[in-house]
């Protein structure tokens, strides 16, 4: 879900917040009857708590959603591949930002693919983060045991029912030992997906660049070449969230 919200309308809506409000009622009261000057603090920190409930925490939520996870635990490589998309998507823009005229023009389409991608590409993190999360959670080795002891139990069980119920529920704990195993595999495909989707990103953004200074002779070549490589982008992300989408989590 994308974060709504402007800075105007978070310092407006923290400005009237139960505790902003409680800081300014007690500053009113001890500037009235103890010391004028109390005013002075108390308005610096109803201002500091403001920006920290309104604005601050806004900018950490935007950051966090284009990031696609949080910092604290993420995995290395998906950190690692997400800080260096984000900064090559950010140039990508802000030189698609400073075209203008003719070259703006056939820039435009590929605008629109590459924030496309970028988004993409960041739903394609959030996946993979979760079932990061999953992994980490899941202590393997307490399953793996569990299914031993109860298989261990199934081979000394003679009742017909009991074995049903034993094997029903290590089949259960092999099928998530294999899924975690699915799940170590995926992540590992996507790290690779998205160094690839950074070397693409980095050609296109070179020919952004020259297609922003006029500086190639058949310019339209160069647009449909590069609209081309991001689509196949699109589609190679696409296809491996597809997977990571079909993985159950046990």
């Amino acid at each position: 879900m994308a974060v709504t919200g402007t800075p105007l309308s978070t310092t407006l809506r923290a400005a009237v917040s139960p505790w902003p409000l409680g800081i300014a009622a007690a500053t009113v009261t001890l500037a009235l009857l103890v010391e004028p000057w109390l005013a002075i603090p108390g308005a610096a920190l109803y201002a500091f708590v403001v920006y920290a409930t309104g604005p601050a925490r806004l900018k950490i939520a935007r950051k966090r959603f284009e990031l696609g996870l949080d910092l604290k635990d993420a995995p290395p490589g998906l950190k690692r591949w997400n800080a260096q998309l984000n900064e090559t998507l950010a140039r990508i823009h802000s030189d698609l930002a400073h075209a203008s005229g003719q070259n703006a023009r056939l820039l435009r389409p590929i605008g629109e693919e590459v924030r496309a991608l970028g988004e993409d590409i960041r739903r394609l993190i959030r996946q993979a983060y979760l079932l990061h999360r999953y992994l980490h959670q899941t202590n393997m080795a307490l399953v793996a045991a569990r299914a031993d002891h109860l298989e261990a139990q199934l081979a000394a069980t003679q009742d017909a029912y009991s074995k049903q119920q034993l094997q029903e529920a290590a089949t259960a704990l092999r099928q998530q030992l294999a899924n975690c195993e699915q799940i170590r595999t995926l992540i590992g495909r996507t790290e690779a997906t998205l160094e690839n989707m950074q070397a693409s990103l980095q050609s296109i953004g070179s020919s952004v660049v020259k297609l922003g200074a006029g500086d190639l002779p058949d310019a339209g070549l160069t647009q449909q070449d590069s609209l081309t490589r991001l689509a196949n982008a699109r589609s190679t992300v696409a296809s491996l969230e597809e997977v990571l989408q079909r993985v159950e989590l046990a």
